[in-house]
């Protein structure tokens, strides 16, 4: 089964997360940590909250 690129999984995100902090060189600890970080903020806010979130920010 195919699924749409736009669909929305918190367990892809932090699979994107995960890979890239691989390649800038972080340990376990510190991906472990903001893995776990970043997941408790799904229960926090809603994705449109997060987009506006990353629209205005510099990053």
């Amino acid at each position: 089964m195919l699924r749409n690129e736009s669909q929305w999984s918190n367990y892809a995100c932090l699979g994107y997360v995960i890979s890239a902090l691989k390649k800038l060189g972080y340990d376990d600890e510190h991906i472990r940590q903001l893995v776990r970080a970043i997941y408790s903020e799904f229960d926090m806010k809603s994705v449109p909250d997060a987009e506006d979130i990353f629209r205005e920010s510099d990053y």
